[in-house]
């Protein structure tokens, strides 16, 4: 019986993956900023993603609820390489090694973490 339970529900995770495990199109998306410093809340602040062939760019949004240290909409904020994290979570990379390193995201100074379920960037 735990075979068989074991078979359906690979099965189901093969036709139904998780859709953090999916890039999203090339295109444009207007993502959610939260804070890790806050347990993850928002102020209601967006930024503009920028998907291109596993390139990705963060760009500020002329609605941005947050002062953003001398920028102006449009201007990018961040950008690198999506890669998959050994802990499975998707992060805006500039190196290979990224993926192994042990502190990401939030306020570690390690890459930026992407939530493209929750459509959500952390940042600092």
């Amino acid at each position: 019986m735990k075979f068989l339970s074991a078979l359906i529900i690979g099965t189901w995770m093969l036709i139904f993956p998780s859709t953090q495990s999916e890039i999203p199109p090339n295109g444009t998306y207007t993502y959610e900023v939260v804070f890790a410093e806050w347990g993850g809340k928002s102020l209601g602040d967006e930024i503009f993603v920028i998907l291109e062939d596993g390139h990705i760019s963060l760009l500020i949004s002329e609605n941005s609820n947050v002062l953003w240290v001398g920028a102006e909409p449009g201007d990018v904020w961040e950008e690198g390489t999506l890669r998959k994290h050994q802990s499975g979570v998707w992060i805006i990379s500039h190196d290979e090694s990224d993926v192994l390193l042990e502190e990401i995201g939030g306020c570690t100074g390690g890459p930026i973490i992407i939530d493209f379920e929750k459509r959500t960037i952390e940042l600092c």
